[in-house]
């Protein structure tokens, strides 16, 4: 199966498989797992991964690490192709939770962040005003 690429303004409450859906304005992208158990993945863009697209065809980097199902699948998408890695151990998966979490809270305590962010949000409602007076 190829996985395409589709951008929408929000992610959808029913995701179908082969599709990655992509929302640039609240920085999410989603997909059913891929080994087929129906797990619903949601990833934070840019900050943990990458999404981009050629021809319709979704890639994401790095690789896709599904720690909250039983199935632990890992793997990476490219140009639509699917290449399936080694299933991570329970104790490989808390691992990289666990450090997933302290980079976040790392990140997160940094003032920067979120002025970042006010200045982000800030620039897209400027953009808003401007666009009704058009």
């Amino acid at each position: 199966m190829k996985y395409v690429y589709e951008t929408v303004e929000r992610i959808p409450n029913q995701l179908r498989e082969g599709v990655v859906y992509h929302s640039e304005e609240f920085e999410l992208a989603a997909l059913l797992c891929v080994c087929g158990c129906g797990h619903r993945i949601t990833l934070l863009v840019p900050d943990s991964h990458q999404v981009t697209s050629s021809n319709r065809l979704a890639t994401i980097r790095p690789s896709i690490g599904v720690f909250d199902a039983p199935c632990k699948s890992h793997f990476f998408i490219t140009a639509g192709k699917v290449d399936l890695l080694p299933a991570f151990t329970d104790a490989q998966a808390a691992s990289i939770m666990r450090s997933q979490i302290d980079r976040h809270v790392a990140r997160d305590a940094r003032p920067s962040f979120w002025l970042d962010h006010l200045r982000s949000a800030a620039q897209k409602v400027i953009k808003f005003i401007v666009s009704l007076f058009r």
